[in-house]
């Protein structure tokens, strides 16, 4: 399964939690991570946070690119959400519409209710926490 994180997930893992190891046993129990361009952007303004392009280097976590002519036409249409979360569901709406096994990786809850009314897979930093538990 894809899991496509936003932000706040990369923050509280790398910054809060375990510098990303946590992140990396999801990887061994077969999950793919993907972050979006704006993602990196937003957790680069963090600067404890350089080694989520480590990760990115070493290959556990992979980097997507959303088209500006999608991101603008998002955005349009959900002016409340923030760069990062507009890239996140529209990954997210990609891999859906290839019928591709994904889930948003979402805390807040602007994000979140988009995701509930586009009928996309969500999830949280806690319901990543519970599938390394479980």
């Amino acid at each position: 399964m894809k899991l496509v994180l936003d932000a706040s997930t990369i923050i509280a893992f790398f910054r809060e939690l375990d510098d990303g190891q946590f992140l990396y046993a999801l990887t061994k129990k077969g999950f793919e991570i993907y972050v979006t361009d704006g993602v990196i952007i937003e957790v680069e303004k963090e600067p404890e946070l350089s080694r989520l392009r480590q990760a990115i280097r070493e290959g556990w976590i992979n980097s997507k690119t959303v088209e500006k002519r999608k991101f603008d036409r998002f955005k349009d249409v959900y002016p409340m959400l923030d760069y990062a979360e507009v890239e996140v569901l529209i990954c997210c709406s990609d891999f859906k519409s290839r019928n591709e096994e994904y889930c948003c990786v979402l805390d807040e809850g602007a994000g979140r209710k988009i995701a509930d009314s586009l009928n996309l897979a969500k999830t949280g930093t806690l319901g990543l926490l519970k599938i390394l538990n479980d």
